[in-house]
């Protein structure tokens, strides 16, 4: 409902509101309530109105520009914590942007996993990412 700015809160690492990501298999996204812990008051940026339905939701009231098919198994901790990665290899400049992309900055695919995957000499075998 919102276009959140992803720079404006740098430099609050990004496992911050995004549980999950260095844990988990997914990265969640953060509830309004989450949200207002920080935000005692309603930033310059969003107008009152737009903050009182994000403080106010009590699910997530952001939209996962991410979505992958659902044959296909990802771990944000095997790829975070164990591989090392940046969030930049996967969500490109998604962290100094202050408007949301429509979606994914990174091409998301085949292609591009297997191409990482090479390059970092990691296995390849389909069963490690398919079910």
């Amino acid at each position: 409902p919102i276009e959140f700015n992803h720079a404006k809160h740098l430099p609050i690492a990004c496992g911050t509101c995004h549980t999950g990501v260095v844990d988990g298999a997914r990265a969640g996204l953060p509830a309004g309530l989450f949200c207002a812990k920080c935000h005692a008051t309603a930033p310059a940026a969003v107008g009152e109105d737009d903050w009182a339905r994000v403080a106010q939701a009590p699910a997530s009231p952001w939209v996962a520009l991410t979505r992958l098919p659902a044959h296909v198994r990802f771990s944000h901790e095997r790829h975070v914590s164990a591989g090392q990665l940046e969030c930049t290899s996967c969500h490109g400049d998604i962290g100094t942007r202050t408007a949301p992309a429509p979606r994914n900055p990174v091409r998301l695919d085949m292609s591009t996993c297997l191409g990482c995957h090479r390059r970092e000499n990691v296995t390849e075998d389909c069963a490690a990412c398919h079910r």
